[in-house]
């Protein structure tokens, strides 16, 4: 039944994983052109200037940021804390450009931030091996080993209709 009342807090007007990816694909294009790109970028003042510097020193990738993007880009390397080093330029322009134009640029900065922050969260570690409790034909209980019996090397079947068919022995 559909109660027709929506959930707490302000609705989103994007889909995070949307922002988070385009940021991520930002990042890897921008790396690729920063060399070039940076100084003549750094140095605009206008919004013509920073469509001059893509179209001359990251011409692939020209029509994905600019004219669309071009007043965006401007106030994002106007911003008092944008940072001075290359790899965090390239980051924080990146980031603040993947929500762009339904989010403002701190907005976006800010869901990719809790994107990464929820990344370094995870486990680095993974399962090697599964266990199973079994009780074999051959008269062996106890715990498998790599999905089969450790007597006699009977193997589990996948799926959970082949446990349930009953067999003869």
């Amino acid at each position: 039944m559909f109660s027709g009342l929506r959930s707490r807090g302000r609705p989103w007007k994007v889909r995070h994983s949307e922002v988070i990816g385009r940021a991520e694909n930002y990042r890897g294009i921008l790396a690729q052109v920063w060399s070039k790109l940076r100084s003549p970028l750094l140095a605009s003042r206008t919004e013509e200037e920073v469509i001059q510097s893509f179209q001359a020193h990251a011409e692939p990738y020209a029509g994905e940021f600019v004219p669309r993007l071009a007043h965006d880009i401007l106030r994002v390397i106007g911003e008092p804390k944008f940072p001075k080093r290359e790899k965090p330029q390239i980051g924080f322009l990146a980031d603040s450009l993947a929500g762009r134009p339904n989010v403002e640029l701190r907005t976006s900065r800010d869901i990719c931030g809790e994107a990464r922050a929820k990344e370094l969260t995870k486990s680095p570690h993974k399962i090697v091996r599964k266990e199973f409790y079994i009780e074999c034909s051959c008269g062996y209980q106890g715990p498998a080993r790599d999905n089969a019996c450790r007597k006699c090397g009977a193997e589990i079947p996948l799926s959970f209709e082949e446990l349930l068919t009953p067999r003869f022995f």
